[in-house]
This record gives C-alpha cells, structure tokens and sequence, in this order.
C-alpha cells in the first residue's frame, strides 16, 4: 500500500479545491448565460405594456387593439376571428368562442344616436369619452359627431 505523506495531502487539497473552483465558475457562467438568454422573455410577460389612452381621443380606433366582446382597448392586440367575411377581434380564446357563436347577439352593437344595430366588423370604433379604458360603437362618424354634441350639452 502507498503510504501519504504531507506532501501529497496538500496537494491532493489543493487539487480539490482548484476542481471546486472550476465547478463554481463553470456554473456561474451558466446561470449568468441563462438570465442573459431568458430573462428579457420572462420579463415581458411579467409587466404589462402601458397604454397611454389619451393618445386614442378622437381618433378612429384600429379593430386589432380592442377586445369586441369586452368593449376596451388592449395593450397587447387582440385576436382575430374570421366570420362569413366579416373579421372581428377578441382578447382571448373565450371572447373568440363567443364571437364565433355570437353568444347575446355579441357580433352586433347598437349605435348610441340612432339606435340602429349593424355589425361590430363594420363599426367605427372611438373611445368612451367618459371612460378611456372602453370603446363605443357608431355606425358612422356622423353619428359619432352627433354623440359628441350631446354629451357636451350635458
């Protein structure tokens, strides 16, 4: 048997360590290598986007940003459904369904002037003037014009 002196106990240790010492920084690296690779993706699903709403006052609101079903205005887009030939959009995979199946007769909203109903698709999409998160629907934007004047009289 070979007997171990001091010597070679102290190298043996310092072998060790310096394998200890590799194993650390090797892993190190790979942590900091993972953060740098995922971490701008898992970030972005943990803060939502900021929308600043009065940048949509009087303006036409794009269909791809509001959620049909709900009736508000999404950070992210919305989804898009085809319907006939008609395309609507929702904010999830329920909205959609309910699109889809026009569950309450959701496809169609009733213009606040005239009273009219018509299709969601062919809607002129503005923001609630009394709450900016939401959207109306009018059927033209004589009638938004029109919807303007009597709110201001109030």
């Amino acid at each position: 048997m070979k007997k171990i002196n001091s010597k070679n106990k102290t190298k043996i240790r310092l072998e060790s360590k310096s394998r200890t010492r590799g194993l650390l920084l090797l892993g190190g690296i790979i942590v900091i290598a993972a953060i740098a690779l995922y971490g701008p993706q898992l970030n972005s699903k943990s803060i939502p986007d900021v929308i600043n709403y009065s940048s949509f006052e009087g303006e036409i609101i794009p269909d791809s940003i509001i959620c049909m079903v709900r009736g508000d205005i999404k950070s992210k887009g919305s989804l898009p459904i085809q319907i006939g030939a008609k395309t609507y959009y929702g904010c999830c995979e329920k909205c959609l369904l309910k699109l889809e199946q026009n569950i309450d007769n959701i496809q169609y909203a009733v213009d606040p002037v005239s009273g009219q109903t018509f299709s969601k698709a062919d809607a002129i999409v503005r923001q609630d003037p009394q709450d900016h998160k939401r959207v109306l629907f009018f059927k033209s934007d004589e009638t938004y014009d029109q919807y303007l004047k009597l709110i201001n009289k109030k």
